[in-house]
């Protein structure tokens, strides 16, 4: 094997580590973003679930009000 293979084939080995620790760092980014997104994606609901009651709270007391003043 001459130097320049020598050289060539060195080259190419760093690239490919390179190359995989850019896909395990890729992969564990993915693989927390996966699992923030889910974390999000349950408050969200928890969230809106309490909007929803906050807004049924908020009319029944505007219908409550109605009541009193209209009377």
């Amino acid at each position: 094997m001459t130097e320049l293979e020598k050289q060539l084939l060195s080259a190419l080995e760093q690239l490919q580590q390179d190359y995989s620790q850019r896909l395990d760092e890729w992969e564990s980014a993915f693989a927390e973003w996966r699992r923030m997104s889910g974390l999000m994606q349950r408050e969200n609901a928890m969230l809106s679930e309490r909007v929803s009651d906050l807004s049924e709270q908020v009319q029944s007391l505007s219908e409550q009000l109605r009541r009193l003043y209209g009377s």
